[in-house]
């Protein structure tokens, strides 16, 4: 076993009750992309042990993997793309988002069964438009949520956010007794308005951080680790790895990683991120190959082959890693690949 990714528990579900905390509503929770890449099954299992009966992923198969899990929700963002699709989430009691005038009149043949409806308040990727939700017959349907979603709820200072809550308020009217839900993970925090009756976390349960430019409040919940295959001395002047990126300017100690860029480790850390264990930090050497990431170990004399040493986790934190790939912290969670084993 080259890598491996442990799962703090506790953690998760201290993230989980820290945004139920800070919910005026109820507090349901994003498991799309097999739980950001952590294992939906025990996302779901842990979350349904605590109360949480709301449960959001991206499509009817993801749905499907975990129908059996939970006695809440499960509802599907893309909604039903045919009647085939249409039909499952009916007999299995999924709830689709309906995002489009296609969408609603599809589930009209299965009005006896529950929707939710989303409405694009200026996001332009799924939701009804809001003039159609105006123009649309919704009688007949069973609509249990009405959802939009914000574009820079990260950013909280954005003059987007006021706009969205405002935009989404006005069509709120045309369903007076069913609840909404707004709040992301920075939505949730950024104050009531920005929530509805059903807030959705997401990045913030798995330990990223909500905000783009403020202190992650969150729990460390995922630790990335690769097993160290072999450590060799590099002689001064010798380059390594591919392209000769890196030449070593003195003698230096290497550590092979057994982790590369088709475990998910970015190939744009090359010769700028880093591994860490015992608190010490080993800078990458050279390009990051498709298996095996290669590190200066100078500093660490005690590392041995066998030993793991850390990608992500409370020493090198996921927003970091994030920031120095050019990248955001939910590609770093979800390309983690299926090599790693999940402890």
């Amino acid at each position: 076993m080259e890598g491996r990714l442990r799962f703090d528990e506790l953690a998760f579900i201290g993230n989980y009750d820290y945004f139920r905390g800070k919910s005026v509503g109820e507090t349901g929770a994003v498991v799309k992309a097999d739980a950001y890449g952590t294992g939906s099954e025990r996302a779901v299992r842990l979350l349904s042990s605590v109360g949480c009966r709301h449960f959001f992923v991206a499509n009817l198969e993801e749905a499907i993997a975990i129908d059996s899990l939970t006695n809440g929700s499960v509802y599907v963002m893309s909604g039903p793309l045919n009647a085939t699709a249409a039909q499952e989430m009916a007999d299995r009691r999924l709830i689709p988002v309906l995002n489009s005038e296609f969408q609603v009149e599809l589930w009209r043949n299965f009005g006896d069964s529950s929707c939710a409806a989303q409405v694009d308040t200026g996001m332009q990727r799924l939701g009804l438009a809001v003039d159609a939700f105006t123009r649309l017959d919704w009688k007949s349907m069973k609509v249990r949520l009405v959802l939009t979603h914000l574009a820079c709820a990260d950013t909280p200072e954005h003059p987007m956010n006021q706009e969205q809550c405002e935009a989404f308020a006005a069509v709120s009217k045309i369903f007076p007794n069913v609840p909404t839900s707004m709040g992301n993970s920075a939505g949730i925090l950024n104050g009531h308005e920005f929530q509805g009756d059903v807030t959705r976390p997401g990045i913030g349960l798995y330990g990223g951080n909500p905000w783009r430019d403020r202190e992650n409040p969150m729990q460390t919940v995922v630790t990335c680790e690769g097993a160290v295959m072999q450590i060799r001395t590099v002689p001064n002047g010798d380059s390594i790895g591919y392209g000769a990126s890196f030449v070593a300017k003195k003698e230096m100690m290497v550590a092979t990683v057994g982790l590369g860029y088709a475990d998910g480790i970015p190939w744009g850390l090359s010769n700028r991120g880093s591994f860490s264990r015992d608190g010490v930090r080993m800078p990458i050497v050279g390009q990051v190959s498709m298996d095996a990431t290669q590190v200066d170990c100078s500093s660490h004399m005690s590392l041995r082959e066998g030993d793991f040493v850390q990608f992500i986790g409370d020493q090198v934190s996921l927003d970091e890693v994030a920031r120095l790939a050019d990248t955001i912290p939910y590609e770093i969670l979800t390309s983690l690949g299926t090599r790693i084993h999940r402890c």
